[in-house]
């Protein structure tokens, strides 16, 4: 495996992750039977819907956590790939930080999971939750990343290897 496909993986990496930030992660559906059907609440949310809705309404630690972990870190993480994949003699240092990094990645697709197990239990006979396709997007986008991490690690261990 050489830089080049390394790369490209990485490209694809990215516009995964363009897609888990704008398509809708996750549908909530919340209907109650009186005489007739009632919708009460029914949303589709994605990440940049959330954190706009979350600091509209003034909720700023949750807006901070999911701007940190979801849109932050992936964006440093990515911003060091390139500079590793595309450095004549990467650093060691910079590949443990991107590594170090990595594993924070996870805490996003992990909340969420929470939140939908959460709400899809039967805590409440007429709530309905389920995962949308931006959930799908953003975890391939973690596992490719990470994947793309574990394989410049053995590049950068080694340096009598070459990644040209």
């Amino acid at each position: 495996m050489n830089r080049v496909i390394l790369l490209a993986l990485h490209l694809i990496s990215l516009v995964l992750l363009g897609f888990g930030w704008v398509m809708d992660m996750l549908h909530i559906d919340i209907s109650t039977h009186f005489i007739v059907d009632f919708n009460l609440f029914n949303e589709r949310r994605s990440v940049l819907g959330t954190l706009q809705t979350l600091w509209e309404s003034g909720n700023f630690w949750p807006f901070l956590l999911i701007l940190l972990f979801g849109i932050i870190v992936p964006l440093v993480k990515s911003g060091v790939i390139f500079y590793l994949l595309l450095a004549k003699e990467p650093g060691i240092k910079w590949y443990r930080f991107v590594n170090a990094i990595s594993k924070w990645a996870m805490a996003d697709v992990f909340a969420i999971s929470i939140l939908v197990a959460f709400l899809g239990a039967t805590a409440m006979q007429n709530t309905k939750a389920s995962l949308e396709s931006g959930f799908y997007f953003f975890s391939a986008y973690v596992l490719l990343s990470g994947i793309v991490v574990m394989l410049l690690g053995k590049f950068i261990r080694k340096p009598e290897t070459s990644i040209a």
